[in-house]
């Protein structure tokens, strides 16, 4: 009995610092999201000189794999545990084939005097690389319900999975343009400063995923995993159908709703990101301050999120502070598209960073609201299926992602960008000078108006309703026996 009681209180410890550590796998992906993933645009278009429209539909791809392959890994990751556990493999697995698959893509061009010859390598490796991405991502975000069942941890843990995500975008969105001045001088050439910036930052990336790994093996979700494992061996139990199980998630109408909902606010997000290196270096013919830009723009979410454990106590409930939130950064849109002509390089970065706060907050409450669409899926349906539920947080970033690239390279195509002409001294086009200033502002605008609508009118949950939803699951009442009238 003692020895029980030690390890018990060693797996609560285990737990606990598992928790606590949540922000590493965030903090590692920040890293690659950071340089790999805004910098990819730039690096097909002016570094491997593909044409601006083929290397739009290579990003297109890799994303179109990513969200395609993310719901199928989360189906799998319900159902399957290995001999040793659920979840802490695939994170190894994932995040080094990852990490592996973007130092090649970045260090090829550094290689040969013909990177434009290398497009159906590059198609092939994104292909690989949107494997991997999806295998440790979906991992990572089905962690989540599990980590956190209490709401205010939830919260807490959003929190902290925020601030690894944004702050390690804050800090290397400001360290990634230093590195590659410094590492391009160093190594002569500007592909092997992106090749060695590459590589350093693939490798701490994939050590934050690695130690995150280690603590998640001892925890009682794996324990717990392997002993349903060998229960369901023993008694032969059958599993609802995966039928029935995705027919349950097509008809969870709050995790649609959070769905729509990311898919266009990544959309609008990905505009301001990933045009940025092409809005500094055309608009604001000021290369430098991206990296300023960068530092703004993502410290001032983390300050958000933080300050989002707050605002929810002036509105009681986190929809209507999640709501209350996305009007204030609508606003602050809408300020920037109309005073944009006035605004000067750092003005402009003030008031972006100002929406960014706001966007800040209203991340606080978006994983929660996802694993509580999770929950209200378990209540409607008798089932969990937090892999497959919080696999469609992943797929959606990826939706947004991809209409993000189609609508930038479809507009940019159409105004005349040609990064080769501007190598020999040709400056863009007026037409595209506009379409780099629209994809920062009023494109945004629009976008959020729509998405953050979504949310206010159609998502069906508040804390209250949750609260006794949860009530609901503990008692066994689920599936046939739910309590609808709850929701009214």
């Amino acid at each position: 009995m003692a020895g029980q009681a030690t390890n018990n209180e060693k797996t609560n410890k285990r737990d606990k610092l598992t928790r606590d550590l949540y922000v590493l796998p965030n903090f590692g992906g920040a890293t690659f999201k950071g340089y790999f993933d805004s910098y990819l645009s730039m690096l097909l278009t002016d570094i491997y000189m593909i044409p601006l429209v083929l290397s739009g539909i290579l990003e297109m791809i890799k994303t179109i794999v990513e969200f395609a392959f993310s719901p199928i890994f989360g189906a799998f990751l319900d159902r399957v545990t290995l001999r040793k556990g659920k979840y802490w493999q695939w994170i190894i697995i994932g995040s080094i084939g990852a990490a592996v698959s973007y130092m090649i893509l970045f260090a090829l061009p550094a290689l040969t005097s013909a990177p434009e010859k290398l497009g159906f390598f590059v198609f092939v490796l994104s292909i690989i690389l949107a494997v991997f991405l999806a295998m440790v991502n979906v991992t990572v975000v089905s962690l989540y319900p599990r980590l956190a069942p209490d709401p205010k941890i939830r919260t807490h843990l959003s929190v902290a999975q925020k601030i690894g995500r944004d702050g390690g975008k804050t800090l290397w969105g400001y360290v990634a343009p230093a590195l590659l001045i410094l590492l391009t001088a160093k190594t002569g050439s500007e592909a092997g400063g992106w090749a060695t910036t590459g590589l350093i930052l693939g490798t701490f990336g994939v050590i934050c995923y690695l130690a995150f790994a280690s603590v998640l093996r001892g925890t009682s979700m794996e324990q717990d995993a392997i002993a349903a494992k060998s229960a369901v061996t023993s008694q032969r139990k059958p599993k609802i159908p995966l039928k029935t199980v995705v027919k349950g998630l097509f008809t969870n109408r709050a995790l649609l709703v959070m769905f729509l909902f990311m898919a266009l606010y990544k959309t609008f997000y990905f505009f301001q990101v990933m045009s940025a290196t092409y809005f500094f270096k055309y608009v604001a013919k000021d290369f430098a301050s991206l990296g300023i830009f960068m530092l703004a723009f993502n410290l001032s979410a983390v300050v958000g999120v933080i300050c989002g454990l707050f605002w929810v106590k002036i509105f009681k409930d986190s929809k209507k502070a999640f709501v209350a939130g996305g009007v204030v950064q609508i606003i602050i849109l809408l300020i920037a598209t109309l005073t944009f002509n006035n605004l000067t390089t750092g003005m402009f970065i003030a008031v972006i960073s100002c929406a960014s706060f706001f966007g800040g907050i209203v991340e606080t409450y978006i994983m929660p609201m996802f694993a509580a669409a999770a929950d209200y899926g378990a209540w409607k349906t008798g089932e969990r299926t937090d892999g497959l539920s919080m696999s469609l947080f992943s797929v959606s970033v990826r939706v947004g992602m991809t209409l993000s690239t189609f609508v930038r390279t479809a507009l940019l195509a159409t105004a005349g960008y040609n990064a080769a002409a501007y190598v020999n001294g040709v400056g863009p086009s007026q037409d595209v000078i506009s379409t780099l200033i629209n994809l920062q502002t009023i494109l945004p605008l629009a976008l959020a108006v729509v998405c953050f609508g979504l949310v206010a009118v159609l998502y069906p949950l508040n804390d209250k309703k949750l609260a006794r939803i949860k009530e609901e699951i503990e008692a066994g009442r689920v599936g046939e026996n739910a309590d609808m009238s709850i929701l009214n």
